[in-house]
């Protein structure tokens, strides 16, 4: 494992993600002020991901072919210019537009976890893609309490909550587009090939040999429920906060604060060792079964201290299915696949990003927060059962094991 180029990488995204953190909890509030419904609100948080849905594949599939630099060089100038735009935003319109453009940049996730993949080892890739999920959980650690502070500066001073946390947003980005222009080296084996130009989630050959390993598609089907949650959860939450809790930016700043140090130690610090005791697997199955135990409490508690304690258990879910399902698509796929699987993982969980946050809003204006937590809930116990599954499903790493599925595709 090349520890300098990993910093550097870690660097990188953290910085980036520091200014999604500072931007994604908030997005309820401001679209709220412009007077969208809960169905509106998803939408605007989802349009972000269906851009990384069309955008993750193609700059995993494009990071096999010229390398994970240039990629990540030009998806940071992508969310430095969205993050601007949010700042500026003062209708719905701008504000789809803000999140259309920085979700093209933050597609980079898959080409990240990419170059992980190259600078580590098998038995050290769950630890190495719990990088991404550190940054993941710092992000929401420094970026909701410094938007939220930021906000309330702005706000007192007469500008929009959203300008002061869109530009601070927009400069870290900046930033990390200064240190991987400057600093992070290539690191795509000089040997990597890729079969054809076409972006994974177009391409047949590509869905047909996932759909004939049943450990990938498991993977994918189970990352895609998790996620959805996931996403529903962050929308839904911000809302039934507001509603029933009567939280202000900087309440749901200390909620996402909270859980955000939990996602960080254990994907930071813990995952590898978990994951050497117990197996990816069974970690999946684990954090699914706490997500579906604190989705299912959300609606039942009417104090901020309960809040506090589901949210632990809803952070434990994520800070362990989404690491070990990531490291479990490079152990499921030959290495000069790597790019285009976990773009095409970055996609899928992106189309699940989209649709959650649209209709765990839906399930919230018709049911409240039953309906979108509740909701929420039968899609992580329906990913703890296929996690239940892929424990007797047998992984197939070898070259060979996957040249036969790609012949047997390509003679049909």
């Amino acid at each position: 494992m090349r520890k300098s180029s990993l910093l550097v990488l870690f660097l990188t995204v953290f910085i980036d993600l520091i200014g999604f953190g500072m931007v994604i909890p908030f997005l309820p509030f401001y679209a709220r002020e412009y007077g969208a419904s809960g169905t509106m609100v998803g939408a605007v948080v989802g349009v972000y991901s269906i851009m990384q849905f069309f955008f993750a594949p193609v700059w995993g599939r494009l990071s096999d072919r010229v390398g994970r630099r240039p990629v990540i060089l030009i998806s940071l100038t992508a969310s430095c210019v969205g993050y601007f735009l949010f700042g500026i935003a003062h209708s719905l319109v701008l504000l789809f537009a803000s999140r259309i453009i920085a979700g093209a940049g933050g597609a980079n996730i898959g080409t990240a976890q990419a170059y992980i993949a190259d600078t580590t080892t098998p038995e050290n890739r769950a630890k190495g893609m719990g990088l991404i999920g550190a940054a993941f959980g710092m992000g929401f650690i420094l970026g909701p309490p410094l938007s939220g502070i930021l906000s309330s500066v702005g706000i007192h001073h007469g500008y929009s909550g959203n300008l002061i946390p869109g530009m601070a947003a927009s400069a870290l980005s900046l930033c990390a587009l200064m240190i991987a222009l400057f600093v992070l080296a290539e690191s795509k084996p000089p040997d990597t090939t890729v079969r054809t130009g076409i972006p994974p989630q177009f391409d047949r050959r590509v869905w047909s040999e996932m759909s004939r390993h049943k450990m990938l598609l498991a993977i994918m089907v189970s990352l895609f429920l998790t996620l959805l949650a996931v996403a529903g959860m962050e929308t839904s939450v911000t809302l039934h906060a507001r509603d029933r809790f009567h939280f202000q930016q900087i309440d749901m700043a200390y909620l996402f604060l909270f859980m955000g140090v939990i996602v960080a130690v254990i994907q930071g610090g813990l995952i590898g060792r978990l994951a050497r005791a117990v197996g990816e697997r069974s970690l999946v199955a684990i954090g699914a079964a706490a997500f579906t135990i604190g989705l299912v409490m959300v609606p039942l508690v009417y104090r901020v201290s309960l809040l506090y304690l589901i949210a632990f258990f809803i952070a434990v879910g994520q800070g362990l299915c989404y690491p070990s399902l990531t490291s479990m698509v490079t152990q499921a796929s030959p290495a000069k696949e790597h790019g285009s699987m976990l773009g095409l993982a970055a996609g899928v969980g992106s189309l699940a990003r989209f649709l959650g946050p649209i209709v765990s809003g839906f399930f919230y204006d018709v049911a409240k927060a039953s309906g979108a937590f509740y909701a929420g809930a039968l899609l992580t116990c329906a990913a703890f059962g296929f996690a239940l599954w892929m424990r007797r499903l047998p992984l197939l790493t070898e070259q060979e094991g996957w040249t036969r599925a790609a012949r047997v595709a390509s003679s049909e």
